[in-house]
């Protein structure tokens, strides 16, 4: 597997990875507001997915615990403790069917995302496999597109990648110089991401176990976060340094820079950035849409003198930031459309709902609470 080569003319990539300039976010973009808080861990939520078809919402926190939810009412499901230390990270299958987790003990755990339909005895809650590999905390996880596979990483400064059916390592690669904090996949599942407190983003062959690329970012700053965007050209990266950047994975080069100077603030503490389309905010918005709205030119540079279409939806970024405050951009722009504001602490966990309507968010203590911010 290659690095994706540049586009030809006049080709455009899948809708959002890099959209073009445009101005300020206006009334087309939705309104988030706090419907819900969610209560059931005793110590921080530290993670928090969506299942891929919308039905489920997990929660991992610094108690070891999982609990899931019901992703439309918030109605409470289930929960059980998966691990006797905290869990830094979770990842569910895209086929929603296993959900694993990333441990202060040194080891990953995969359970079952939904419970089976006849009750079980009391060991119901037995992970389906442990994987045993790292020497210190991991601290990061993803699966594959396709499920078979899972990759991991940790304080131990190595990624693996794991075959989930046999619960086995397939590959250690030996990544970065110092903690890794974020892994991920492209969408064909042939790259695997790592990304490092040493500043660097590495993309891996995963068969060949081959570094294929190295990217750094202008202050060295530990990299929090970072994925693939939609179409795999591009990857959107978040550093201790408060900023945002888009990669061309081709030509290593950053296209775009953001920040929002004293209202986003990641200094300390890493927290995922998503990119996601923006729900229509009307029906009949809703019935004419088809895809987020870019452009490019053959360099991958975005072009500023483009017109937007009326039946794309604009791209979004969400962060969560160490004041407490959870941050909307617009993409095309790099303008603030919206600040979040709800919790005490830094805001270390965020998740989308795949329709984009529902955005979850957990923090450090002293909350032990989820927030759900809805959009009418």
């Amino acid at each position: 597997m290659a690095i994706p080569p540049p586009l030809p003319d006049a080709q455009h990539p899948d809708p959002a990875s890099v959209p073009e300039a445009a101005p300020e976010a206006g009334p087309s973009t939705p309104k988030y507001h706090l419907s819900q808080t969610l209560s059931a861990h005793s110590r921080a939520v530290t993670a928090l997915r969506f299942s891929n078809d919308g039905e489920t919402l997990v929660s991992a926190g610094a108690d070891g615990y999982l609990h899931f939810w019901n992703a439309h009412s918030g109605e409470y499901l289930r929960g059980f403790r998966a691990h006797k230390t905290g869990i830094n990270d979770i990842s569910i299958s895209p086929d929603s069917l296993y959900i694993s987790t990333a441990s202060d003990d040194n080891t990953s755990l995969i359970f079952p995302l939904y419970p089976p339909p006849v009750p079980q005895p009391q060991n119901a809650n037995e992970p389906l496999k442990t994987l045993i590999g790292h020497t210190a905390p991991v601290l990061a996880i993803s699966f594959s597109p396709k499920s078979n596979l899972l990759v991991t990483g940790s304080f131990d400064e190595s990624a693996i990648i794991w075959d989930v059916r046999r619960g086995k390592v397939l590959r250690n690669l030996p990544a970065h110089a110092d903690a890794i904090w974020c892994v991920g996949w492209d969408h064909e599942g042939a790259m695997v991401l790592t990304a490092s407190a040493d500043g660097l983003i590495r993309l891996w062959d995963v068969n060949s176990g081959q570094c294929l690329k190295t990217l750094d970012n202008d202050t060295n700053s530990p990299v929090s976060y970072a994925s693939f965007t939609p179409s795999s050209y591009f990857l959107l990266s978040s550093t201790l340094s408060s900023t945002l950047r888009i990669y061309n994975i081709h030509t290593s080069k950053v296209l775009k820079t953001i920040q929002a100077p004293g209202v986003y603030i990641s200094d300390k503490y890493p927290c995922p950035a998503i990119i996601f389309e923006s729900p229509p905010v009307s029906q009949d918005q809703d019935q004419h849409q088809d895809g987020m709205d870019i452009d490019h030119n053959d360099n991958g540079i975005t072009n500023g003198n483009m017109k937007k279409s009326k039946e794309s939806n604009p791209a979004l970024i969400v962060a969560g930031s160490e004041n407490g405050k959870i941050v909307i951009w617009d993409l095309q722009s790099k303008n603030v459309c919206q600040v979040l504001q709800g919790h005490l602490n830094t805001v270390v966990a965020i998740a989308v709902h795949p329709n984009g309507r529902i955005i979850a968010s957990g923090s450090l203590e002293p909350e032990k609470s989820i927030r759900l911010w809805r959009v009418d």
